[in-house]
Formats: C-alpha cells, sequence, structure tokens
C-alpha cells in the first residue's frame, strides 16, 4: 500500500498545474477550452493566459474571462505551428507567461529544462500523435486568433477561417459549469 501512494504521489507530482493560469495548466480555463471546442466542433481549443482571470464563479465559466466580447474563431493551423505555439507557452517556464495557452484536445509531455531553446517532447491531438505537416481547427477568441499575445510570429488574422459572427467567448461560456479534468500538460523527467 505504501509504494502505491508513493507512486501515486509521484506521478501526481509530475502534472504541470496551477492556481494561477500563467504558470501552468489551470483546470478551470481547461474546462472553458473543452466548452468551446465542443461548441466550434473544432479539433482542438487555445485559451491564452493573459485573457483569464485568477478567479472566477464555478457555475459560470464565462466569470473566468477578462474580455468576455470577443468573438470565437476557428484558426487554420498545421502541426508545426501548433508545437511552436506549445513552444511558446513554454518560453518562460517555469516563470509567469500571460502566452501560456491553456488547452483542450491536446495532452503535451515537456521537458522543464530545455534543449536548446526546446521543451516539447511528445504532444497528442485527441490521442493521436500531432502530424506536423496536417492542418487542425482550433477554436480560439478572435483577439487571440488574430495573433495577440505574441502568436503573431506563429499565425495571424489571415489563418480564421470561421468566425462565429455574434457569438461571443461569453455567450458559449455562460451558464457552464467547472467540470475538473486531468492537466494536459504534463511534465518529464522528475
Amino acid at each position: 500500500m505504501k509504494v502505491f501512494a508513493l507512486s501515486l504521489l509521484v506521478m501526481l507530482m509530475t502534472f504541470a498545474f496551477a492556481d494561477d493560469p500563467e504558470h501552468g495548466a489551470f483546470l478551470p480555463a481547461q474546462a472553458a477550452a473543452d466548452v468551446l471546442k465542443d461548441y466550434a466542433g473544432a479539433d482542438g481549443a487555445f485559451l491564452g493566459a493573459g485573457l483569464i482571470k485568477k478567479t472566477y464563479v464555478a457555475d459560470d465559466l464565462s466569470t473566468l474571462l477578462q474580455y468576455p466580447t470577443d468573438e470565437l474563431v476557428i484558426v487554420k493551423l498545421n502541426g508545426a505551428q501548433i508545437k511552436q505555439a506549445l513552444e511558446r507557452s513554454l518560453s518562460l517556464y517555469p516563470e509567469a507567461n500571460s502566452s501560456f495557452l491553456q488547452l483542450s484536445g491536446f495532452d503535451v509531455v515537456f521537458a522543464k529544462v530545455s534543449n536548446n531553446g526546446q521543451h516539447i517532447v511528445q504532444v497528442k491531438c485527441n490521442g493521436s500523435d500531432l502530424d506536423e505537416s496536417k492542418n487542425y481547427q482550433i477554436a480560439m477568441p478572435s483577439s487571440l486568433g488574430r495573433g495577440g499575445l505574441g502568436y503573431f510570429k506563429i499565425w495571424d488574422k489571415a489563418k480564421i477561417t470561421k468566425t462565429f459572427s455574434g457569438v461571443t467567448v461569453e455567450t458559449v461560456l455562460k451558464g457552464k459549469r467547472y467540470v475538473e479534468t486531468s492537466p494536459r500538460w504534463v511534465a518529464s523527467g522528475s
């Protein structure tokens, strides 16, 4: 029993989750990303930490939003761009980073210490390995879709393939409850 408990503790310690969206996987924001992904029928969803409040009401995920009037958009990104975005998320790790992405549809294994600026070890999209040449549809707030939070280095508004006109991120999340999920960012080599 002691071995099991110790193993479980070690496993839990390898997850990178935080009470602050700028320091790692913020589980309520992941739940919000899940709602955006499902609403949009997308392969995944991104929510930038700089767009998220640290406090919220558990039975209304829209209270997480700094900018609730952003429209929901879908951005077409290839796997290589997604990997670049994930690396950008970790560019200041373990320091706070307003560009840190809260994810839906993706599970990321990363090295705590970068290897020549690279942290990403493995990325899964909906259970399958990320294909760097394949295109993926990613739901996100319009400000992020236009390249906000420094993501203009990876994509810009030309990559937006669909705008849910008149549908704000707030309207999608309004009244949706926080449902706990597993962290989608997992540190390797702990």
